[in-house]
């Protein structure tokens, strides 16, 4: 179902992503291709385009969605992984043996666990991680260069954190694990209007709902075209008045997207009042550089390096929360709630 808010694992509820889905596939299956990145905004689909592409590439897979580990370190990921494998159908019975003896508290080294790489090496899986960035620092990208260098596992990796995700990749630091190794890359991004207002004709159809023309125009003026708020929209529309459900999911998006700010400000407490305020300046229109730390500096009463600024707009950047245009020279908050969530 469109409307489903779990990701999508079946082609006949994956919407409009054609192209991206193709190269995702030929990436699967090319033998020249050893690692996949899956990037874009949060929820526009990311995460539906990994399971469907594995599903559809018919290849031997396992899917680790850094979200659902016990805790973010390395051993919980490598303990995650072994479970994983445990799971892969059609393996000849000695080799599921081995599998099953493998101790999962086990940190995975080439030295000390041959038994593990020796796994890998016979079963190639793909090795598909769903928002990796999380796992940056725990010492999870040694373990992706190893096998990159090892073994002919595919790695496919999904991010929303644009900055952190490029940092866990070793972009520019030639000391990082990651660092040099080539991937292919495909890049998600919002529905366009057309593309949106189809999306909602055929999920509305899929609940034998239709959609005014005025209530499809008045949900992508709120939602804009972010297939994740499209689909909340559609689904509180399961049980409630479209009116009713688009107030509804207008409220509990933009609270959802407020959340996410404050997570990451929970660890930049210091700094918090600056960051808050630069971005419900921004929530207000589009800025470029000077003149939006002019217009913080006025909001703070307080002057700011530039180094210091800057240092700020990156990490907002970094972590998907406001976007720069090349073209436009402006910085912009690219999700409609969190833009509504600050001015409320």
């Amino acid at each position: 179902m469109l409307f489903d808010l779990k990701p999508k694992e079946e082609m006949k509820d994956f919407f409009n992503y054609k192209e991206e889905l193709d190269s995702f596939v030929r990436y699967l299956t090319d033998k020249s291709t050893r690692m996949i990145i899956i990037r874009g905004l949060r929820r526009t689909g990311k995460s539906s385009l990994l399971r469907v592409g594995l599903r559809k590439a018919k290849l031997r897979f396992v899917l680790i969605d850094v979200r659902e580990l016990t805790s973010l370190t390395r051993r919980s990921f490598e303990s995650k992984l072994i479970e994983e494998l445990r799971t892969i159908k059609g393996l000849p019975a000695s080799l599921m043996e081995r599998i099953e003896g493998i101790d999962t508290g086990l940190r995975i080294s080439l030295r000390h666990d041959e038994s593990v790489w020796e796994i890998l090496k016979r079963i190639n899986p793909v090795i598909a991680v769903d928002e990796v960035q999380m796992l940056r620092g725990t010492g999870v990208e040694a373990f992706f260069a190893a096998v990159y260098d090892n073994t002919k596992c595919k790695i496919v990796l999904t991010g929303s954190e644009i900055g952190v995700l490029e940092d866990f990749l070793g972009k520019d630091n030639p000391k990082a694990p990651l660092f040099g190794r080539v991937y292919a890359e495909i890049k998600m991004h919002s529905l366009t209007t057309d593309k949106a207002k189809q999306f909602l004709t055929l999920g509305f159809k899929e609940i034998d709902k239709t959609i005014q023309e005025t209530t499809a125009n008045k949900a992508l003026e709120e939602l804009d075209g972010i297939v994740g708020w499209l689909a909340m929209f559609g689904n509180l529309s399961i049980s409630l008045d479209q009116e009713t459900a688009l107030k509804r999911a207008v409220v509990n998006g933009a609270k959802l997207a407020y959340s996410e700010v404050e997570s990451f400000l929970g660890s930049r407490l210091s700094a918090k009042k600056r960051y808050l305020a630069l971005l419900r300046i921004l929530a207000e229109r589009n800025m470029g550089w000077g003149e939006l730390k002019r217009a913080l500096q006025i909001e703070l009463k307080e002057l700011l390096s530039d180094p210091q600024f800057t240092n700020y707009l990156n990490s907002l950047m970094d972590y998907g929360f406001i976007t720069y245009s090349d073209s436009e020279k402006v910085y912009s908050i690219p999700d409609p709630l969190l833009r509504k969530a600050l001015l409320h």
